[in-house]
């Protein structure tokens, strides 16, 4: 049998046969790893109030260690929320975060971008120093909420407001203090403090504890919510007594870091000064 030749018709032919195909945008491939993750990744969620909640997985540990995932497909949004009320409870409400991807940071800029701070500075540490928290998670092992995360960041902004106050109540500036007075007034009701703590609340809870001797008694403290003391900050305010703001913040916020507090630096609750 004689072989037919081949010939240009042939090559378009084959050309109109198999048309170009764009390739999956790189959010189109974050999303079906993360779906993949999520079916071979078994997630805990009991644990400590407003931290992470814990899961293995061979896939995450796969998407952890490929630098071609960890580069182009792995992504810190999981696009799952909190299971039920419980889980909103312990973790905190929206989406679940995965801390030890590379695009944290951003995402969590994003996520707080209606957070207002007194300069982008402030806003640029708070956020550097959520992903440096976050510096040993595990590929696919942690999650976090992203309102656990904007309450966080909020309180970074309440030191830096409280920072921007002290200082210029220091320096006579009467327009810069007004500011931040009104911006901590107004504070309580940010969207990222009120989704975490609509109804602040100061009351006494009753728990039972074993003394020296073995046998259980009850004990009284006062259990008050995440966002409660920004009242008594507000009026603090209204004076001049710089360490009584100070004292407040040392007790009640855990984010002011002396790089939001460089005029306030008894608020750093690591402050040996204390």
């Amino acid at each position: 049998m004689k072989r037919t030749e081949w010939t240009e018709q042939h090559d378009r032919l084959l050309a109109g046969s198999s048309p170009d195909v764009q390739g999956p945008t790189e959010p189109e491939l974050a999303r079906v790893w993360n779906r993949v993750e999520s079916s071979v990744t078994s997630e805990v969620r009991r644990g400590r109030p407003w931290w992470v909640t814990a899961g293995v997985g061979v896939g995450a540990v796969v998407l952890g260690t490929s630098g071609i995932a960890a580069a182009d497909l792995f992504s810190a949004r999981t696009g799952h929320g909190p299971s039920d009320r419980e889980d909103v409870a312990l973790g905190g409400p929206g989406e679940r975060l995965d801390p030890s991807a590379p695009d944290y940071g951003d995402v969590i800029a994003q996520e707080t971008a209606d957070i207002p701070f007194p300069s982008e500075s402030a806003r640029e540490f708070a956020i550097a120093d959520q992903v440096h928290d976050a510096r040993f998670a595990v590929p696919g092992a942690e999650r976090v909420s992203t309102g656990a995360i904007r309450a966080w960041v909020a309180d970074a902004a309440v030191c830096a407001w409280s920072n921007q106050w002290a200082a210029a109540t220091r320096d006579g500036d009467r327009t810069a203090r007004a500011e931040a007075s009104d911006m901590i007034g107004a504070a309580a009701s940010w969207p990222a403090v009120t989704d975490v703590d609509p109804s602040p609340y100061s009351r006494p809870e009753t728990v039972e504890m074993l003394d020296r001797d073995g046998n259980v008694v009850e004990h009284t403290t006062q259990d008050e919510s995440q966002f409660y003391y920004l009242g008594s900050l507000a009026v603090a305010m209204q004076g001049t007594k710089r360490a009584a703001v100070a004292t407040i913040l040392a007790e009640n916020n855990g984010y002011c870091r002396a790089e939001l507090v460089p005029d306030l630096p008894h608020a750093n609750p690591m402050n040996t000064g204390r």
